[in-house]
């Protein structure tokens, strides 16, 4: 529970579930969050351990969704988990952002945070986006308009192989920092405090250094723009994560206090669109519909 006993509304959707994503959901609930929606489709392994501080010895080998969601509740009994098994992709995300206050990105590759990034931007969903490798953090918290967003500061995914938790390698209390960091953010936007958008924090654990450093908007931005080329998701454009996606379309559209024209009727059980009316955004002009594909990687 928070300090004062207050429960903060509005559900937290956590992608990821990991060593960013443990200390994040364990901020979120003690300061009085009561509903997380979690995606993830790994298993945990012993490897893990050392910064996925919600599990132990005998989780190794389950579902990290299942480890994770029992560990918050013994601490949260009032807490509600919602687990989504498997990863934010293109076809995944018409289901997973119904309903959702804000995004907490606690993913470990650039293609999920690009494509994270976007669906946000087109479903008007604040997002913070958390990444740690090595020894360093950074945390990036972005409004639903954008303005600045995640391409404003590093415009597409990178060419090549990129360095990752798992070939470079990340000190475990490094994640910590991150995910304290994005609750911190999270719990912002919650309360309405805008002063947290338009600036990154990085971290360095070799220095004990912490810095916070404004970003500014990209008037030429693809995503938030003036003239914004990105209007519908097309999964051959996150080709990292993303490639086995092709095709056919599923329109998404996250209703938002004050926000773009949304309407949404969820499944009441399972959080699903049963229908979706689709508008086109006032400022924009253009369509917020999220082009999917069918299959899911792996």
């Amino acid at each position: 529970m928070s300090g004062s006993g207050e429960v903060i509304r509005g559900c937290v959707l956590v992608v990821g579930a990991g060593g960013i994503a443990a200390p994040a959901a364990l901020a979120l609930a003690a300061a009085g969050v009561r509903e997380l929606r979690v995606a993830d489709d790994d298993q945990v392994e012993l490897t893990n351990l050392h910064r996925q501080i919600l599990f132990d010895d005998d989780d190794v080998g389950r579902p990290k969704l299942d480890a994770f969601a029992e560990a918050l509740r013994r601490r949260f009994p009032g807490l509600r988990v919602d687990r989504r098994y498997g990863r934010f992709t293109p076809s995944a995300a018409a289901g997973l952002m119904p309903g959702v206050s804000l995004v907490v990105d606690a993913t470990d590759n650039f293609a999920s945070r690009f494509l994270i990034a976007d669906v946000c931007r087109l479903t008007r969903t604040p997002v913070v986006h958390a990444a740690a490798i090595r020894w360093r953090a950074t945390v990036m918290a972005v409004a639903g308009e954008g303005a600045p967003c995640y391409r404003c500061l590093f415009e597409d995914l990178p060419t090549g192989d990129a360095p990752d938790c798992a070939t470079a390698g990340v000190a475990g209390p490094v994640c910590g920092v991150a995910g304290a960091i994005a609750a911190d953010r999270a719990l912002a936007i919650l309360a309405g405090d805008a002063s947290i958008f338009g600036r990154i924090a990085t971290y360095d654990g070799l220095t004990d250094t912490l810095r916070s450093v404004p970003v500014s908007a990209r008037p030429a931005c693809d995503l938030c723009g003036s003239r914004a080329a990105i209007a519908t998701i097309d999964a051959s454009r996150y080709v990292v994560a993303c490639a086995a996606e092709s095709g056919s379309s599923i329109p998404v559209e996250g209703d938002r206090e004050g926000g773009s024209p949304t309407h949404v009727e969820k499944d009441r059980e399972g959080g699903s669109p049963t229908h979706v009316d689709a508008e086109n955004d006032r400022e924009s002009g253009s369509s917020t519909h999220l082009k999917t594909g069918e299959q899911d990687h792996g």
